[in-house]
């Protein structure tokens, strides 16, 4: 379904540029002479910020693509939506990369399901392409709604400070230039301009848990704190900005204190057999938010930035763990975590034990493709798992900055 009336044009979205400016000299900054990737799925979001920086594109001195992957589980509507992008990269001057999976069938063979499926194929896709084409970055459509419905699951799962400070602007190769953006600026922009979208029907459904979240979740609590009824967008803005700053601020000090986790780290690695071990008494007398940042670290850096994240559940073990790990040379215990790894003390130690699978798969581990937020350039980037601080091997210097 297509929202608004009038042909879809360039135009100066007013209410929107300066949240992408100051995005781009800040958080999402890339050099002049970049080119960055813009995922178009032909909705509101992603249609105002590529209309957006099809306009401030050469006051950066970036060069755009966008990219359209067709899922193959919406029929008409779906080939609806490619034409509505095609036709909005061709007036925009944007070049287009598009093509169409069956979504449903790579999901069934790969073990992949609902909305985490498909999300794990897009972004597949959209660093394949970027890779292809070169790209510096890939820029996605997520605004402060998003943030809020992001804080929200995340509080009803559980989640620690990382997590609680919601979606980055910048992570890796891909960017967030509209987190500070509501979605009733991004309407009012591109109807003030007489500017088309497309509509999702399976986002009206309560099938997905992000439906929910969105249709009764965040009505209901907007209900309990009496923000009187509007249009669904207007409504939820105000909300969306608190979200979005205390996101922010979150962030800010999840920074810090990486960043004395990550000290920390470098203070308790020890040698151990050609692998490096973490001294647990150390480990056990750290402050415990920085304990807990420096936990996760450490599993990151031994089982990849793709595997699993440790729940609360995995981390009160740990911690059970530390203190018994730390009690002196002779005791022993470990907990089991995700993709069969376990965490090991013993002899004052604690060491990250892979499953046997896993050790024989790294013999062939420089053939497989990184990581989707790693570096989008493969000549360019490096492991930092030799490096607990995540710090990189001295290189030339590169524009690819994402």
């Amino acid at each position: 379904m297509t929202r608004s009336g009038g042909p879809a044009s360039p135009a100066r979205l007013r209410r929107l540029e300066p949240t992408l400016r100051r995005a781009l000299r800040g958080p999402c900054r890339l050099p002049a002479g970049s080119t960055l990737l813009v995922a178009e799925s032909g909705g509101a979001d992603s249609t105002a910020l590529l209309v957006a920086l099809a306009s401030l594109a050469p006051e950066f001195g970036l060069k755009l693509h966008a990219a359209h992957l067709h899922h193959g589980l919406r029929g008409r509507e779906a080939d609806a939506d490619l034409r509505f992008v095609t036709e909005l990269c061709g007036r925009l001057r944007v070049p287009l990369k598009a093509a169409r999976w069956d979504c449903a069938a790579r999901m069934r063979r790969r073990g992949l399901s609902g909305e985490g499926g498909l999300r794990t194929l897009r972004r597949e896709w959209l660093t394949q392409v970027a890779r292809a084409m070169r790209a510096d970055a890939i820029a996605t459509a997520h605004t402060a709604d998003d943030q809020l419905e992001t804080l929200l699951m995340r509080l009803a799962r559980g989640t620690g400070l990382t997590g609680a400070a919601g979606m980055r602007a910048r992570r890796g190769a891909w960017i967030k230039p509209l987190l500070g953006a509501t979605r009733a600026e991004i309407e009012a922009d591109l109807c003030a301009h007489g500017l088309t979208w497309r509509e999702d029907s399976s986002n009206a459904g309560s099938r997905h848990l992000w439906n929910r979240i969105r249709h009764v979740a965040v009505p209901a609590l907007l209900d309990a704190l009496g923000i009187a009824a509007a249009a669904p967008a207007a409504r939820r803005a105000g909300l969306a900005r608190r979200a979005g700053a205390l996101a922010e601020e979150l962030a800010q000090a999840d920074r810090v204190l990486s960043r004395a986790a990550a000290r920390a780290l470098e203070r308790a690695w020890r040698p151990d057999r050609g692998r490096r071990a973490l001294d647990a008494g150390m480990v056990a007398k750290l402050p415990r938010p920085i304990r807990i940042l420096s936990i996760r670290r450490s599993w990151r850096l031994a089982a990849g930035h793709q595997a699993p994240g440790l729940t609360s559940g995995h981390m009160t073990a740990i911690e059970s763990v530390i203190r018994t790990g730390a009690i002196g040379m002779n005791a022993r215990a470990s907990v089991a975590l995700p993709g069969g790894w376990e965490l090991r003390a013993e002899q004052g130690l604690l060491r990250f034990a892979p499953p046997e699978r896993v050790v024989s798969a790294s013999r062939h581990a420089s053939r497989r493709v990184g990581s989707p937020d790693a570096r989008l350039h493969g000549g360019r980037s490096r492991s930092r798992r030799g490096s607990p601080s995540g710090r990189m091997s001295p290189r030339r210097p590169s524009r690819a900055t994402a």
